[in-house]
């Protein structure tokens, strides 16, 4: 019953937050000089393009991480490329298409039960990355969130006390992980897989790339900014959380929409709303369409030569069968 209600409730906030997030678009819509968001686009420098691109091939090396101390809290052998090549190719359609227990864990499986990987194994390292993942993300976020608690304050309008209660919140999520691993106690069962409290040097390991892909993920925005929107990064970084996380709460692929809204709310208005949807327009292009297009091309190849090599594998095995059954006719 408490999870079914659970469930409800998450379809609601979820609704709830898409319906506001198009209700402050629609409103946005129609007061933006469309000619000047066109402008817009012809102001962005090269530079600005390609630290933005930069940023983005760090932020999904970054990401990497979390499958490659997967597979160390399982104490079971990957080469690290054909976990970037994976872990690349499930982030970047999850990040796309939203419902990363689908999208991103169904890659993660055609991948790696191909390389002989048992399905106990990848279910562990499913349900430790993917919780890492999360777990990671909201902390940092809560702690950037505490450092930036004057500055988001004065920017949504809320009291101070209200911004340091949230970022305490998300960084006491981090430290519940973090007393597990150091209590080395209890054991997680979910469905059969058992999860052990991962070892210290792991969890900081996850929580620094948490840290770094948040950085890096702001970076790809805060660069196409005409200078920088007269922000500074912390600023900025802090104003790009809550939007990331309002979007991921949304359970909107991408947060689309959701994301645009609440930038849109909290940016200072001194950045001109043809500015910001120039920018977020050309930061969806580099960060999530570019390394989706990628992707998916190179997912067709892989599964061009996994098809190529059953093909080959069969053709083996007949013409093995063909030689027995000739040796069987001679014989008889």
């Amino acid at each position: 019953m408490w999870k079914r209600l659970a469930h409800l409730a998450g379809i609601l906030v979820a609704v709830g937050v898409g319906c506001a997030a198009i209700w402050v678009l629609w409103k946005q819509a129609q007061i933006l000089d469309y000619d000047l968001v066109v402008a817009q686009f012809g102001a962005l420098s090269i530079t600005s393009i390609l630290l933005a691109l930069v940023c983005t091939v760090g932020a999904y090396l970054t990401l990497s991480i979390y499958d490659s101390t997967a597979f160390q809290y399982i104490k079971r052998s990957m080469h690290f490329p054909r976990i970037m090549l994976v872990s690349f190719i499930a982030y970047s359609f999850s990040h796309n298409l939203g419902f990363g227990a689908v999208t991103g864990n169904s890659i993660r499986y055609r991948f790696f039960s191909q390389w002989k990987v048992p399905v106990i194994d990848i279910a562990k390292v499913v349900v430790f990355g993917g919780s890492a993942y999360i777990l990671g993300l909201v902390t940092i976020a809560g702690l950037l969130i505490l450092v930036n608690a004057e500055a988001l304050s004065l920017a949504i309008g809320l009291p101070i006390s209200s911004a340091y209660l949230i970022g305490v919140a998300a960084a006491l999520v981090g430290s519940i992980y973090l007393f597990w691993s150091l209590l080395k106690w209890p054991t997680i069962r979910l469905r059969g897989v058992e999860l052990p409290p991962p070892p210290l040097r792991i969890v900081l390991i996850q929580l620094g790339a948490a840290a770094i892909e948040w950085g890096l993920a702001a970076g790809a925005l805060y660069f196409l900014l005409p200078v920088h929107g007269g922000l500074d990064y912390w600023h900025f970084i802090g104003l790009f959380v809550i939007a990331y996380i309002a979007g991921m709460l949304s359970q909107v692929p991408g947060g689309l929409g959701v994301f645009e809204a609440v930038l849109l709310l909290l940016l200072p208005q001194e950045i001109t709303r043809e500015t910001i949807v120039a920018a977020v327009i050309t930061y969806r292009a580099i960060y999530y369409l570019l390394p989706l297009l990628v992707a998916a091309l190179l997912m067709t190849s892989a599964e061009v030569t996994i098809r190529g090599r059953l093909v080959t594998r069969f053709a083996w095995w007949r013409r093995k069968q063909r030689r027995q059954d000739a040796k069987s006719t001679e014989h008889s």
